[in-house]
Order: structure tokens, then C-alpha cells, then sequence
């Protein structure tokens, strides 16, 4: 490669990094604000103003607000990357192993980003595009719960006849259910609490699904 080739790729790479941090700045500053105001209540013109760059540059990496906040849901403020990547590389870990983990990671997610995730499900509930993106988030978290259960069933793990959406949805329920009842808990208060309850809800939930 000659040393012009090797500088013009240089120069390349050094304009996507660029990128590639100028939208990860927009994406914290939008759940930033989104945490703060709400959705409907923060604009794209407040998120420019917060990172003192014009309207425009934003509109340049996420058409419109709802494609930010799709993109949002994509981030670590989400736990549905995590669970991806967790259930990737569970191969054979078995559930009693593997379950504890999930419910662990995701009570912190949640937790961590307490503020950004009651407005995401108090806005799912009035605003209908909000609602679906968020249903779909739901729906892809299942289908990867759902696709790792058939297989610690088809491993004899688990019950031939279990209804493995209905077990996936349950498991996901319980947890945002304890979040929504708790999350004013301090944080010493909040980590005995949520020890107790994923011991509990395993107990529960092994007890039902174990061949």
C-alpha cells in the first residue's frame, strides 16, 4: 500500500471514530433529556442546545426523535443487547445457572437507569409510537428467551410440553413487575430485596418448568 492509500484510510477511520462518538454523544444526551423531561417533552432542538451543535446535525444521523429513540433501545440503557449477547453465548449453561445471571443483569439495568425507563413505560401507554417500539423490544427479548428454552427442553432440561413463550413472558413480567413496586427502595434496601427475589422467583419458576 503506498503511503498516500495509507493516509487517506487513515484519515477515513479517524472521520467514522468521529462519528461514531458524535452519535453516541447524541444518543446520552437524548436519554439524558428523555430521563428529565420526558419524551413528548423534550425536542430535538433541547438536545442540540444541550451539545451545542445546530438541529441539523442531528437530523443527519437519526431522521426524526422516534428514530433516536429506536436507536436508544439499542444502547446499554436497555437490556436487550445484553440478553442478546448473553444468550448467544450461553450454548448449554443451564437455566438454573444461566437465569440467576439474567435476572441479576436486568434488575441493574433497570435500576441504573430508573428515570429513563419509567418514562419509556409511562409514554408507551399514551403514545402509540412509543408503545409499539417498546412492544417490539418486548417481543424481541421473548423470542430470544423463547428460542433459548426450546433448546434446554429439546436437552431434556426441561418439560417437553412447556409453553415456552408463556414461561419467557412470565420470567420477564415478574421482574419489571418487582421493579415498578420497588424502585423508591434505597439502594442497600433495594439489593436485599431484589437477592430475595430472584431466589424466590427461580424457586418458583424451576419448580414449574424442570422435566
Amino acid at each position: 500500500m503506498s503511503e498516500e492509500a495509507e493516509r487517506t484510510g487513515g484519515v477515513r477511520l479517524t472521520r467514522q471514530h468521529q462519528a461514531q462518538a458524535r452519535r453516541e454523544q447524541i444518543l446520552e444526551a437524548a436519554v439524558r433529556l428523555f430521563a428529565q423531561y420526558g419524551y413528548d417533552g423534550t425536542s430535538t432542538r433541547q438536545i442540540a442546545k444541550a451539545l451545542h451543535i445546530t438541529e441539523g446535525l442531528i437530523f443527519h444521523y437519526f431522521p426524526t426523535k422516534a428514530d433516536l429513540l429506536a436507536a436508544v433501545l439499542e444502547t446499554h440503557h436497555v437490556f436487550l443487547g445484553a440478553l442478546r449477547t448473553t444468550l448467544t453465548n450461553a450454548h448449554d449453561q443451564p437455566v438454573a445457572l444461566l437465569f440467576p445471571q439474567i435476572a441479576r443483569e436486568w434488575l441493574l439495568t433497570l435500576r441504573r437507569e430508573a428515570a429513563f425507563t419509567s418514562v419509556l413505560l409511562a409514554t408507551a401507554q399514551t403514545n402509540p409510537q412509543v408503545g409499539a417500539m417498546l412492544q417490539n423490544v418486548i417481543q424481541q427479548g421473548i423470542a430470544l428467551m423463547t428460542a433459548y428454552l426450546s433448546r434446554r427442553a429439546q436437552a431434556g432440561e426441561l418439560r417437553a410440553d412447556l409453553p415456552l413463550e408463556t414461561s419467557a413472558r412470565l420470567f420477564f413480567s415478574s421482574l419489571i413487575v418487582f421493579f415498578m413496586s420497588y424502585r423508591a427502595l434505597d439502594d442497600t434496601a433495594w439489593e436485599a430485596r431484589a437477592n430475595t427475589f430472584i431466589q424466590e422467583l427461580l424457586s418458583i419458576w424451576l419448580t414449574g418448568t424442570r422435566a
